[in-house]
């Protein structure tokens, strides 16, 4: 599919250690340097070699020692992308993904297991050295890293060295955590995925572009319980979120009753808790286990699109690839279940496509192109916002609700996207591609 270029490392006995033996037509594109000498680098390794010059050889091939080939942590026979650059050879590139270690029911990272062994697989597909590691792993005298591969159906433990790239799957952010990654930078290690920004400081970047201000639900920081009465007045009903929470959990709904008093609504253990207090000093007392030492933020309710009756958002997956530039990779409907207050597959929604959702609400197909248009443009315009504030970024998954006017409007935006929603919607060919391109955005990053 891609026109990358290869090299196959071979093993030779013949080759002395020292030595790197090479086509006649691979040399054309180096410079070498006094007395034929040239350094390799794979990952943070490098190592100086001289040269040996064969017709022999193939033009896709390099010969090393096999104790050589071990020290650098390659395979023989496999193919490794290169980069050539004056005298020097990078070969890979090295990519980690950086990932807790669960080990439950035999999956070695937990929920993530299948998902880190597709993207194993797809950057091996186009020559990387990749392999998985727990941030605790680390050697930081000889540079190298305790991961696994997976090979064969089965996870293999190795040495490899520090490397490239890192694409950083982990959850939560301790202060061990952001001093491992920030060593990481420090020895030339490239990490995208920053850590995660919360829901307040993400509408605080987000409304200070212009063209994003429109589609931005009024929002603001939860730090006085008249702010439900100031805003119910306002939209009847508002959105109790945790800044830093995730799908879906210890969300609260609150209406504004016509006869005075609130209805309230959240979810525990997928179970819906619903209710009607008569003052706010009530509703506080109630609300309180759930909200416990959280922050909040309150936020207008959007009148979503539903499908029958259930409400609908969207998630679109934004991700770089090769080119390094956010493309959409892929647009989902999620449809929350029965009486739910979310959208969360986790908590039981489903899936729906786009087009059916939009022709099902919106006879005409040219405001159905028209909204599809501005849903892709809020998408893409906040990853842009958000990297531009928060550091490297590779992908995001931007759920966006479009209410019953046709209106889209910003909801959040996760920087540890999930990919199920593609497989519920047997949408496998949006699967593959949400899998290869932070692999190929791996590539981009080391210069490849």
């Amino acid at each position: 599919m891609y026109n990358f270029k290869m090299v196959q490392i071979k093993s030779a006995d013949q080759v002395e250690p020292d030595y790197m033996w090479i086509s006649k037509n691979l040399i054309n594109n180096i410079t070498l340097m006094e007395n034929n000498h040239i350094e390799l680098h794979v990952g943070q390794l490098k190592r100086l070699f001289k040269v040996v010059i064969s017709n022999k050889i193939k033009d896709n091939q390099i010969l090393l020692h096999p104790t050589i080939i071990k020290q650098l942590c390659l395979t023989s026979e496999h193919n490794y992308g290169i980069n050539i650059v004056s005298n020097t050879i990078y070969l890979g590139p090295v990519v980690g993904i950086m990932a807790d270690i669960y080990n439950e029911n035999g999956k070695l990272f937990g929920g993530q297991t299948l998902f880190i062994q597709q993207l194993l697989t797809a950057g091996r597909e186009i020559g990387e050295l990749c392999f998985a590691f727990n941030p605790h792993s680390i050697n930081w005298n000889r540079k190298t890293i305790t991961g696994y591969t997976y090979i064969k159906n089965r996870w293999k433990k190795a040495v490899f060295p520090l490397p490239d790239v890192v694409y950083s799957r982990t959850r939560g952010f301790s202060p061990v955590k952001m001093s491992i990654r920030q060593k990481l930078s420090a020895q030339g290690v490239k990490l995208f995925n920053p850590v995660l920004v919360g829901k307040w400081n993400t509408y605080k970047i987000l409304s200070k572009n212009q063209s994003l201000y429109d589609y931005l639900p009024d929002t603001r920081l939860f730090n006085n319980i008249s702010l439900i009465e100031t805003m119910t007045r306002s939209y009847q009903a508002v959105y109790l979120k945790p800044v830093n929470g995730s799908q879906g959990r210890n969300i609260i709904r609150i209406e504004r009753l016509k006869n005075r008093g609130y209805n309230y609504k959240f979810e525990v253990n997928k179970q819906t808790v619903n209710g009607n207090t008569h003052s706010l000093e009530q509703l506080q007392l109630l609300l309180k286990p759930v909200i416990g030492n959280r922050t909040y933020i309150i936020q207008k309710e959007i009148k979503l699109l539903k499908e029958k009756g259930r409400i609908v958002d969207l998630r679109i997956l934004v991700q770089k690839d090769h080119t390094g530039e956010w493309i959409i990779t892929g647009i989902a409907g999620r449809v929350g279940k029965e009486g739910s207050i979310t959208t969360n597959i986790s908590a039981g929604g489903n899936g729906c496509r786009l087009d059916i959702l939009l022709s099902s609400n919106f006879a005409d197909s040219q405001q159905q192109q028209n909204i599809k248009t501005l849903v892709e443009y809020i998408a893409l315009e906040a990853a842009k916002t958000l990297e531009a504030a928060i550091g490297l970024s590779g992908e995001m998954g931007v759920d966006i609700g479009i209410d019953r006017w046709g209106k889209p409007w910003f909801i959040e935006a996760n920087l540890r996207p999930a990919r199920y929603i593609f497989n519920i919607l047997n949408d496998r060919a949006t699967r593959l591609k949400s899998v290869e391109r932070p692999m190929l955005y791996c590539r981009f990053l080391s210069g490849f």
